[in-house]
């Protein structure tokens, strides 16, 4: 199930939008916004930890967790591709 369904594009999305100015909070653009996990937990809709960031600022703040993430997935790709990996371990 994913944390952003009907509640947080009817209501959270569009309030913290509004709080925000409808501006990134970052370098105050009005195109492409985003609301962002300040802490990267998508569980914390606490007002506090959310803000409207442009595109490029969102990935930016995500981009260390981003990579890991990517890192991971990738390397559970390539051994799940790699049977005798898991004969040999």
């Amino acid at each position: 199930m994913t944390p952003y369904g009907h509640r947080w594009r009817t209501v959270t999305r569009p309030r913290i939008l509004a709080r925000d100015g409808h501006r990134c909070r970052r370098c105050g653009r009005a195109i492409r916004l985003d609301v962002a996990h300040l802490d990267q937990n998508p569980a914390n809709d606490d007002d506090a930890n959310l803000a409207a960031l442009c595109r490029l600022h969102h990935r930016r703040h995500d981009l260390v967790t981003w990579r890991r993430k990517c890192h991971e997935t990738r390397a559970a790709r390539k051994d799940a591709a790699r049977p005798l990996l898991a004969v040999c371990g």
